[in-house]
């Protein structure tokens, strides 16, 4: 019997080794499973079926291997020495085999279907004896291998494995996972965290001395499975140790959470009691106190850790209270202070620098140590301290200092200024470039610089790439001195900044590769544009990596040389309208292969929704699901309303194959479940809810791309997940929600008790939020139990708030004291919230406009204090302590000039400045350069929007014939009519050209004055040239006349354009972007679905709100994708009849009703998906094991 089991072992993972290297089989061949099919997408035959079903049920055929297992466990204590090592060494190799399988670049690692299941199986039934052969062994190679396999299993697999072994099983691997020392790389960590939060799920109890041995992996625990050890762990002097030993390798949130358990009562007692061995033992923690109870330390206590304070990491909230407490204004040793302050000196205010060590030496220990501040990010480089820093060099000037001494100063690179640079050495110039990130250098700047570094003749491939950075300063001069075959070469290093070019400079770049027989106009100026034949595509060799920038009109890539090269385009950023295009040209068979599918990597994102409809196999129309959602573009709006529409359609056909396709979801993508339509939300199960929670904690962009309608409906079912209906909302629930807090309703926002909310303000911060939630937030933080009534805040409550402060209204904000917003309070504040608004996430945050807030919060600071006293004057530091729009046009108009010149970058990027403001501001920079006349490309570039401030008679005086200062006007968004009708003007005449003559580069750059030329003018532009600039033109929201807009949109029909609408498909309404809303109201009004569903959401909101309300009837606007839906606009909804609005507010719920339609009849023929049917059951068990 005993030797049966172990042969039985040997032999059948010899059996399934040997299958691993011969079951690929031919294309074609009909090998099922979940990846690397090769059957064609045609319906599974039954035995097909029957394979699969027994192949992805691994645990339905661990019922009768499970007591051979156990009967093995006993065998095994019986088998020699060699035999058990044979047994581990043969698995450990196996499985070795199995997880160096390669992958496509780009794709998920897959699983082979004859190994990969078998694999399966051979985790699923024999881990525990595995586990106690590993035990005897100490094998560290094969317990590595082991775990190694168990990270890349399914989530829910894992778990039931976890679970369903014996208790002791558990403890005792977990215990070899200690001593094993496991090595994981980065991306495997959240898996071993959770791999360890199962197997601790075995233990009874959690005890300290648990915690104590399981420190090593303590970094890689969620924080709820952190917080299921009982809080009294922490009265534990070794636990406290041993958190101070891998607090770095711990995550701000674990810290946090475990900074909370220090505040129970029955442990420490209040903070300011706290002894001063208890704060040096939870020093790591300390920093990460709620703000709250940081303010009560008090001085003698912060004294107390006087030396460890600069080491811990604070915040700037946290160390402006240390510092209070630290600094001493009175004595004569300030640098020796600032000295010991260490990090902790970045949060010093200019007034504390002034009394202490007043800087004056650009290379002195306190100015180098600021100047590490900004290089690290902890001192703004727009702030009145680092004001003081650019004072000291600048009245020291540049000169001065040696190249490398230079270099430390390139975190303050772009509040140099223009004048300042044109003063350093061109080996100055070169030394600091290697140390400068692409964003440390601005587009003005970036033209100087490239403009006097480039060298004029024999321009070597080596020496472009060292000026990549400065790519965004292209103009046409510098272009004309790239050699074509430079700048082909050079493709692979300018690629990483090719994001950053204008759209006229991306347009000039794509011109000089189009050049007929590389042979240039140069034009009476030297800047003029390449020989092209009108309305014939030049046949051109693209470098790959400006193949994604390219007009349609230009992608002339043929099927032939598409399937002939996939390895070189299957990993370019194609936009959704080139992959379309091109998946169109590839005429893609539908008995394609899945394999051969993957091959074509992100031209497969182009997939047409035929193409999908043709699946007949649900087996395979997941598999494509699956592909979609892994690959690295994002899945078009049109796709995604294919695949659920196709999905719907399914559910309702008699088909035997649903029953057996459960785990053939379990490997899909993670994103597919965020993606999932609002009324499929509401069945998915716990553990599925729960993926998509954890996905969102560790991918918040992705929340953020969703509509804002669905962010709600996730937040609210996550919350009904982790909490009953109508119960206290938990601090832990709070924690594991993340980033979805921020999209909970009014009625959820309210179940969280006021000391909960107060305790996590710090986290709420880091968090989008959503006007709903924000709203209920602004309330409940006047409450007396939080913050209290805004009137008597004082510095603490507005610290405490921090950029929470813009939730409330204008009119509480207005209420907060003077004495409680002072310079440095104020500063941060405002630094802060400018900070989130430039992150990523603060990027795709959909955000209400503070404009109104932010002129409240200031208005103590640049208002009189009485109403008899003159406005204040202020100078530079006053204008970066809070944001230029905050003051008004007579003040701008009396400050220094000095002042203005160092303050003028940050006049330029504020886009709250009046038309007033801007006239004044514009009247300071004529003051500093001189008439407008004279003004230098660069200067103009830096101008930026304050070039609005000119008036009618300048603004004719500019010179415009170099496309780049064409586009930096084109692309300044607040024109007026006349101006616009100025700026066009003014080109035409000074450049001699016609309308007609117009071509790309310079339609591009024309812009938003485009809308200066008449209707009759438009005609004349040439439908060839214009088709290709509609890429560029159609992302703007031109503020051009609708007589205009449909001039515009003739001309692509004309034959040189896109020819007739009808015959147009859905990528080219999404290439020619806000123009479609120029397109007749006959010629709308007979669009087909897909046609509608590639009109971009910015083009639909640009519709008029009368002609939206009469070319779409409500079929029509039902079959609007979600992100068009919602970017309908109140205006137009105003306009729309009773039907036509309830289907809007279908298309927006993704076809389940909104609240105000529920019990409304439709009478328009939309079936209901909110309609239970047994069919949508299944199919949401299923959905509910996609990972």
């Amino acid at each position: 019997m005993s030797m049966s089991a172990y042969s039985f072992l040997h032999h059948w993972l010899l059996t399934q080794a040997i299958s691993s290297d011969s079951s690929e089989g031919p294309l074609g061949s009909p090998i099922i499973g979940p990846s690397h099919r090769s059957i064609p997408f045609s319906r599974a035959k039954g035995s097909d079926i029957q394979r699969l079903r027994m192949r992805s049920f691994p645990f339905w055929g661990s019922q009768s291997l499970m007591p051979m297992g156990s009967a093995m466990e006993v065998t095994f204590n019986n088998c020699s020495y060699e035999g058990r090592r044979s047994v581990l060494q043969t698995i450990g190799e196996y499985l070795e085999r199995e997880e160096e399988q390669p992958t496509p670049s780009g794709f998920e690692p897959t699983v082979n279907p004859s190994s990969g299941i078998s694999k399966m199986e051979l985790l699923a039934c024999f881990s525990p004896v595995l586990w106690d052969l590993l035990q005897r062994e100490k094998s560290v190679w094969a317990l590595q291998i082991l775990v190694q396999a168990y990270l890349h299993m399914p989530p829910e697999n894992l778990q039931q494995l976890v679970l369903s072994a014996e208790r002791e099983a558990a403890q005792g691997f977990l215990t070899l996972m200690l001593q094993g020392k496991l090595q994981v790389p980065p991306s495997e960590e959240q898996a071993l965290g959770r791999l360890t939060a199962l197997l601790l799920q075995r233990y009874p109890r959690l005890t300290s001395q648990l915690f104590i041995d399981l420190s090593p992996l303590i970094p890689f625990l969620a924080v709820s499975d952190l917080m299921r050890f009982p809080p009294s762990l922490l009265a534990n002097d070794s636990v406290l140790a041993a958190i101070r030993d891998y607090s770095p390798g711990m995550r701000p949130e674990q810290k946090e959470a475990l900074a909370k358990r220090l505040l129970a009562p029955e442990l420490f007692g209040e903070v300011p009691a706290w002894p001063q061995e208890l704060l040096w033992a939870v020093l790591p923690l300390l920093p990460h106190l709620p703000l709250e109870n940081f303010l009560k330390l008090s001085p003698h206590q912060i004294q107390a850790l006087e030396d460890s304070w600069p080491a811990a990491g604070l915040g700037p909230e946290h160390a402006r209270h240390v510092l209070r407490s630290l600094v001493n204004q009175s004595v004569q040793d300030g640098e020796e202070q600032v000295r010991r302050l260490g990090p902790l000196a970045c949060f010093l205010s200019p007034e504390e620098l002034q009394s202490l060590v007043p800087l004056s030496d650009p290379m002195g220990p306190v100015e180098r140590g600021l100047l590490e501040c900004a290089a690290n990010g902890t001192l703004s480089p727009e702030g009145r301290v680092a004001y003081e820093l650019l004072g000291v060099l600048r009245s020291s000037g540049g000169a001065v200092l040696s190249p490398r001494e230079l270099r430390v100063w390139a975190p303050l690179f772009p509040q140099l200024g223009l004048r300042f640079l044109q003063e350093l050495s061109e080996p100055q110039l070169r030394a600091m470039l290697p140390v400068l990130q692409g964003t440390s250098v601005t587009p003005a700047q970036a033209v100087l610089l490239l403009g006097r570094l480039l060298p004029r003749h024999d321009l070597s491939l080596e020496e472009l790439c060292s000026l990549h950075l400065l790519l965004p300063g292209l103009s046409p001069q510098t272009l004309q001195a790239i050699p074509r075959r430079v700048l082909v070469g050079a493709c692979s290093c300018l690629a990483p900044e090719l994001s950053r070019l204008s759209a006229c400079q991306t347009a000039a770049l794509l011109q000089t590769f189009r050049v007929k027989d590389g042979v240039k106009n140069m034009g009476t100026t030297g800047a003029g544009p390449a020989v092209c034949i009108p309305g014939q595509p030049i046949p051109t060799t693209w470098p790959d990596c400006l193949l994604p920038l390219l007009p349609l009109k230009l992608l002339q890539l043929d099927s032939s040389a598409l399937l002939a090269n996939q390895r070189r385009y299957w990993e370019l950023p194609w936009s959704e309208q080139q992959a379309q295009f091109l998946w169109k040209k590839m005429q893609v068979p539908t008995n394609l292969t899945l394999r051969n599918l993957q091959a074509l990597g992100t031209l497969a994102g182009g997939m047409s929704c035929e193409f999908l409809q043709q699946i007949n196999s649900m087996v395979d129309f997941l598999e494509v699901v699956h592909m979609i959602y892994q690959l690295p573009t994002r899945v078009r709006g049109s796709l995604r309303a294919c695949i659920w529409a196709e999905l719907k359609r399914r559910m309702t056909m008699p088909e035997p194959e649903w029953t057996t396709l459960g785990p053939e979801l379990n490997g899909l993508d993670s994103k597919l479940l965020l993606d999932l339509p609002i009324q499929l939300m509401d069945r998915l199960s716990n553990e599925s809810i729960m993926l998509v929670v954890e996905l969102v904690q560790r991918a918040p962009e992705q929340l953020l791309a969703l509509t804002p309608l669905h962010q709600a409906a996730l937040a609210e079912r996550a919350l009904q997940n982790l909490a009953p209906k109508k119960t206290p909302v938990s601090g832990e629930v709070l924690e594991t929600l993340g980033p979805l807090v921020g999209f909970l309703g009014i009625e959820s926002t309210r179940q969280i008790p006021l000391q909960i909310l107060l305790s996590h303000l710090s986290q709420l911060q880091d968090f989008c939020l959503g006007e709903t939630f924000a709203t209920e937030l602004g309330w409940l933080l006047l409450q007396e139990s939080v913050l209290g009534k805004p009137e008597l805040w004082s510095q603490d409550e507005v610290e405490q708030a921090g950029r929470l402060v813009f939730t409330l209204s204008t009119e509480a904000i207005s209420l907060i004291p003077r004495e409680a917003l002072g310079p440095e309070t104020l500063e941060r504040l405002l630094e802060k919230q400018q900070s989130w608004e430039q992150s990523r996430v603060g990027q795709l945050c959909r955000g209400p406009q503070l404009a109104a807030k932010k002129a409240a919060l200031v208005a103590g600071v640049v208002r009189p204090a009485a109403e008899d006293l003159p406005e204040p004057v202020p100078n530079c530091a006053d204008v970066r302590g809070t944001f230029p729009a905050a003051w008004s046009a007579t003040q701008i108009a009396e400050m220094e000039l000095s002042d203005f010149e160092d303050c003028l970058t940050l006049f330029a990027g504020d886009p709250g400045l009046g038309p007033e403001e801007l006239r004044a501001a514009m009247g300071k920079a004529k003051q500093l350069w001189g008439p407008p006349r004279g003004f230098r490309p660069e200067q103009i570039l830096q101008l930026g929007r304050l070039l609005i401030g000119l008036g009618d008679r300048e603004l004719q005086e500019l010179i415009l014939v170099d496309w780049g200062v064409l586009s930096t006007l084109g692309q300044i968004d607040g024109w007026s009519s006349t101006q616009l009708r100025i700026v066009v003007s003014s080109f035409l005449r000074q450049s001699g050209r016609h309308v007609s003559h117009l071509d790309f580069i310079h339609l591009t750059a024309l812009g938003y004055t485009l809308c200066g030329l008449r209707p009759e003018e438009l005609q004349h532009i040439s439908s060839w040239e214009f088709s290709q600039a509609a890429l560029f033109l159609g992302t703007l929201h031109l503020q051009c006349s609708e007589e205009q807009l449909e001039v515009l949109a003739h001309l692509l029909v004309l034959p040189g354009g896109f020819g007739p609408i009808s015959n147009w498909g859905p990528e080219i309404f999404t290439e020619i972007g806000t123009i479609a809303a120029g397109i007749p109201d006959l010629a709308l009004s007979a669009l087909l679905r897909q046609q509608i569903q590639g009109v971009t959401p910015l083009a639909i909101s640009v519709i008029p709100p009368p002609k939206f309300a009469v070319v779409f009837s409500p079929t029509q606007l039902s079959s609007l994708t979600s992100a068009q839906a919602v970017a309908v606009t109140p205006e137009q909804m105003a306009f729309l009849s009773p039907e036509q609005r309830q289907a809007v507010a279908w298309a927006q719920h993704e076809g389940k009703e909104s609240p105000e339609q529920q019990g409304r009849s439709t009478a328009w023929g939309l079936q209901d998906w909110s309609r239970p049917s047994w069919s949508l059951v299944l199919t949401i068990s299923f959905l509910g094991h996609l990972l």
